[in-house]
């Protein structure tokens, strides 16, 4: 294992593990993790343990996997949006978070990825599904979308299992 690999290990772990601690006593982060994952506890068979909130001036969230490590960071702007909003940025990470342990190798990812059809991505899913060239923003989007009760046509369906996107219990 390379020095720089275990350094960016490193610095996950211990950013995780600090806001992980700034904000265990703050409430409504508390109450954000606590409804989002009550929403999704019928809907997927597994979650995680805790979300590192993020200082809302980092907008961006993300879930990082680090050798066997999952990371899942959600930004504290999301704490304010509208409510049929709230819980995009969650919903994209944890199917992130539900992906990455599944998720075929990238290689085969990107040759499934070349054959989709980039422009009906975009206007059945969303412009962000196409950012990434193997798929996993695509599987993210699309997952968000089913938790919040999308229905997909059956290309789309089929590109999500191809990449082996997680699957919902309802």
């Amino acid at each position: 294992m390379k020095i720089a690999a275990k350094l960016t290990a490193l610095r996950y772990k211990y950013t995780y593990n600090a806001l992980l601690f700034f904000n265990k006593n703050n409430k409504k982060t508390k109450q954000y993790q606590t409804e989002g994952f009550n929403f999704l506890k019928g809907k997927v068979d597994k979650l995680p343990d805790s979300i590192a909130f993020r200082p809302k001036l980092i907008t961006q969230s993300s879930c990082v996997k680090i050798f066997d490590k999952l990371y899942l960071f959600i930004s504290k702007s999301n704490l304010k949006k509208p409510e049929g909003e709230k819980f995009d940025a969650l919903f994209h990470e944890i199917g992130h978070w539900l992906h990455f342990p599944k998720m075929p190798p990238v290689s085969e990812c990107i040759k499934i990825w070349e054959k989709a059809d980039i422009e009906k991505v975009k206007n059945d899913v969303s412009e962000y599904a196409v950012k990434k060239n193997d798929g996993r923003e695509f599987v993210a989007e699309v997952f968000k979308g089913l938790v919040k009760g999308k229905k997909y046509d059956e290309y789309i369906m089929n590109l999500y299992n191809a990449l082996n996107g997680p699957k919902l219990k309802c």
